[in-house]
Formats: structure tokens, sequence, C-alpha cells
């Protein structure tokens, strides 16, 4: 793959130094969007000599249309809004798109993101559409998608999961102007820090089929987006949960638990335990004959290899002839989930259904869309 990465920002001047380098196997870095002074003294030395810097990507896709740069794929690490007129602007020149997390501000733009790819693959069918959703490559989570989907210890009743460990100080919101802006950033916390997290819920147990939501805007820091937020989630087979993110909680965690129907797994710092009941849970609330009694515990702990190079993965996955990691299909699924969130919070805590069909899709891009507009006039 020939590469042009779009916006050179934290996690862009990342991707091109990995690629740059030559960590990536079968891609080789062609282009950038412009380098701040300061990114670029960083990483000089990691990039290719011949690397084409360009101002921005209207001149990037300008270049290509005209025959200067020969690239086949690009890597989309700008902000928020922009993603979606970006990959469509990539797609209808045949190109491959990688997109940094997430889709955009709103569904709607995921999902025309998606039917741009799907119009450019009847031209293009080998055309390469993903999502830098690089959490899917950790072994810890690798570990717990396999006990659910395997019914290891039955089926999953409850989900509770606590990340509070995105602390943030007023001057990481004071570093950038678009940072924790409805115009710029498109949201706070669950938009800026959370689509890892909303991806794993969705991939771990299929997205909630209804949410509700508190969001608070600026309660820790001077900023007009959330920097906190409790979500009730609840699933038509049975399952609840509940998640809540901060960024002003110190010292935060990360705990996620999964009640099963014979165990409880708590996944928390990169460790897996697992309370696994002697018998099936069932069995011991129907035959007990103490009030009192409980089921006995083993405790066990899951050894789970190191997060390593998650970002060297996922760029590597893209590049070669496997099934994606997180395709672009997936992309849409975190985005109705955090959309869902903030129309729940935005209407009084009202409960909101993730759409499942076209009509249900219309109604719901319609009303979080009139809701993010009046955020807007602000």
């Amino acid at each position: 793959m020939k590469v042009a990465i779009i916006g050179m920002g934290n996690m862009g001047s990342k991707y091109a130094a990995m690629i740059g380098s030559g960590k990536i196997p079968n891609m080789t870095l062609v282009a950038t969007t412009r380098v701040k002074s300061h990114i670029l003294d960083k990483i000089k030395d990691s990039l290719p000599e011949n690397l084409e810097i360009v101002d921005s990507d209207v001149e990037l896709f300008r270049k290509y249309d005209e025959g200067e740069l020969d690239f086949d794929t690009v890597i989309i690490v700008t902000p928020h809004y922009s993603h979606e007129e970006t990959a469509i602007n990539a797609f209808v020149r045949g190109l491959n798109v990688l997109c940094d997390k997430p889709a955009g501000v709103y569904s709607r733009q995921a999902r025309k993101m998606m039917e741009a790819y799907k119009e450019a693959t009847a031209k293009t069918p080998q055309l390469k559409y993903g999502f830098m959703f690089h959490q899917r490559t950790y072994p810890v989570y690798i570990k717990l998608k396999e006990l659910i989907n395997n019914k290891d210890y039955g089926k999953v009743k409850r989900v509770n999961w606590i990340v509070t460990d995105w602390y943030r100080s007023n001057a990481y919101y004071k570093s950038s102007p678009w940072r924790a802006t409805w115009s710029k950033d498109g949201g706070g916390t669950i938009l800026n820090q959370c689509p890892h997290n909303l991806d794993m819920i969705q991939w771990l147990f299929g997205n909630p089929d209804y949410v509700v939501a508190f969001c608070n805007e600026g309660k820790y820091h001077p900023i007009e987006v959330e920097d906190e937020a409790t979500v009730y989630m609840q699933w038509e087979n049975g399952i609840t949960g509940v998640f809540v993110a901060s960024t002003g909680e110190a010292a935060g965690v990360n705990r996620l638990e999964i009640s099963m129907d014979n165990a409880m797994i708590i996944c928390e710092d990169g460790r897996i335990v697992v309370r696994e009941l002697d018998k099936p849970e069932i069995e011991y609330r129907n035959e007990a004959s103490d009030c009192f009694s409980r089921p006995v515990t083993t405790i066990n702990e899951i050894v789970c290899e190191a997060n390593d190079g998650a970002y060297e993965k996922m760029l590597a996955n893209f590049a070669c002839d496997e099934s994606l990691i997180a395709d672009g299909a997936e992309g849409i699924k975190s985005m109705y989930l955090s959309n869902a969130i903030y129309l729940s919070s935005w209407t009084n805590n009202k409960r909101i259904k993730i759409p499942r069909n076209r009509a249900e899709e219309e109604v719901f891009e319609k009303a979080f869309e009139k809701m993010l507009k009046a955020k807007l006039r602000r």
C-alpha cells in the first residue's frame, strides 16, 4: 500500500512514524498533510526523504487527480466533523480508507461514508474501508470475547463498566481551540475519549436496544461539553448495564464487571479475575433450603499478554489480505450508541431506542441532529 496521511496531529504523526520507519509490512508512506514544526522535529528521522508534504487534503487529492502523486490509501486523522467529506472524496477516487475514531459526530455521517464505500466497490471490488479501533487487538478483550461467545460461564446477565481513568487537567482543554467545543470537537468525553469503550461494548455484547443517559457538561472543567456521563443500557435479551465515564476524577479506575449465569468476570488493570460458582446459579437458587446461603465461589485469574503494539497491529492488518479487525460497517455501530447517549441526556433523560432499520434510523438521525443544532446555536 502507498499511504497518504491526512491530519498530522498527535495520532497522525504516530502513524506516520510507524509506517515511515518500516515497522508496518506492505505499507509505504508517500505523503502527508501539513505538519507543525514541533511535531516534525520529533518524527523527522522516521520519515522517508522523498515524503511529499502538502497543505491540505484538497491539495493532496488535486495532486492525485493530476498524476503528481501516486498513492492508493488514505489514513484519516482529522477533526471529527471532517471525516465524512474526506472519506467520500477518497472513495470516489477508488482509494482505500482507514479512519481514526469516531466515524464522525452524528450517525448520518457514518451511514453516508458506508454508502459511498459500497458505491465505490462496484468499480473497485477489492477496496478496503476500516476503522482504527485498536483496543480490539488487546489480548484481555480478545479473551473476554472468547469467554462470552463460548458461554463458558453461561449467558451474560449484567454489564457494569466504570471508566474514570480518562483524567484531564484544564491545561488539556486549553491546549487547542477545537477541544471541548460543540462546533469543532462535536462533544466531550463520550465522543472524544470513549469511542473505544463504546465500540468495545457493542463488540462484546452487541449494541443495547435502549439507553437512558445523564451527561454533565462542564462539571469539573470550564468547558461547554460533557466531562462526565452515566448511562443505563438495556438489551432485549434481558442484559442490563451501566457505563460511567469521566475526565474529572483522580485517581480513576477502568473496571469492567460482567455478571454471567455462573460466574462474575472482572476486568481491571489488564487482568481478568473470574469468580466461578461451584454449580449453576439457577440450580442453587431453586434448590437451596437455607434462606441466606450462597454458592461456593472459586477465584481464578486469567493471565493475558500485555496490550503492546496495538496500532501497529491495526495498520498491518489493514495492509494484509486478512479480514479487517474493524471494517467500515463497524464505524456506525458505536455512533448509534454515542448519539443515543447524547439524545437521551438532551431530552431530559428520555429512554432512547437504538435504530435497527432504515425507518428507525431516519427518525433517530433527525432527532439527534435537531438537538445538536440547538447546541451549536448557543
